[in-house]
């Protein structure tokens, strides 16, 4: 199965307090960083970083890695307009496409390894995601390719919320307990508190 990723990175870390969230460090790696490495290690086709006007302080966070930068030149549009600049630049011959956000550094390579595995024995049509125990969804999210044309027509920032709410049919939860699929940064606080454990 050819599974793209698109890695949502063009924000403008607005409430995080000091500099740009994304070049903040955990353990040492900065949180691009983290959320790139673990994709390039995954069995993924390919993996593109949207990113913002800031890209190229983001780009260098990131390091080397097999994944290409876009940048998305309106930011402010909201993360549905990196979404659509996302899928209107992956591979025409991708059976699905892996949505992770740029703030989530406790996603581990075990997550993603558990979603493509599901996604491939849906045939590759089915919505997947992790969900908590008490039912929360997390992240990242893979998309079936007969849904990429609904993503290629989101606006606002909400990003693939709305749509996925009217694809309960498609839906295909993966119970998964690790806080790392739940938990994003935001503040200076989340990032104070969030888990310093390996990932696996």
């Amino acid at each position: 199965m050819n599974i793209a990723a698109i890695i949502l990175a063009a924000g403008k870390s607005s409430r995080f307090e000091i500099g740009h969230k994304l070049l903040a460090k955990l353990n040492g790696v900065t949180l691009i960083r983290h959320v790139a490495a673990v994709l390039d290690h995954s069995r993924l086709s390919e993996i593109i970083l949207v990113t913002g006007t800031n890209s190229k302080d983001v780009i260098a966070a990131a390091g080397a890695g097999r994944w290409r930068s876009i940048e998305n030149p309106n930011p402010g549009d909201g993360l549905a307009s990196s979404l659509r600049l996302g899928i209107q630049n992956i591979d025409a011959a991708a059976d699905g496409v892996l949505i992770a956000l740029a703030d989530m550094p406790g996603i581990s390579t075990g997550l993603i390894a558990t979603l493509l595995d599901a996604f491939d024995e849906s045939r590759g049509r089915s919505i997947v995601f992790p969900v908590g125990t008490g039912g929360q969804r997390g992240h990242p999210v893979i998309w079936p390719k007969s849904c990429f044309c609904d993503l290629s027509k989101l606006s606002g920032d909400t990003g693939g919320k709305a749509l996925i709410e009217k694809q309960k049919d498609l839906w295909r939860p993966v119970p998964y307990e690790e806080s790392g699929a739940f938990a994003d940064i935001d503040t200076c606080h989340d990032l104070a508190v969030f888990p310093r454990t390996p990932k696996v």
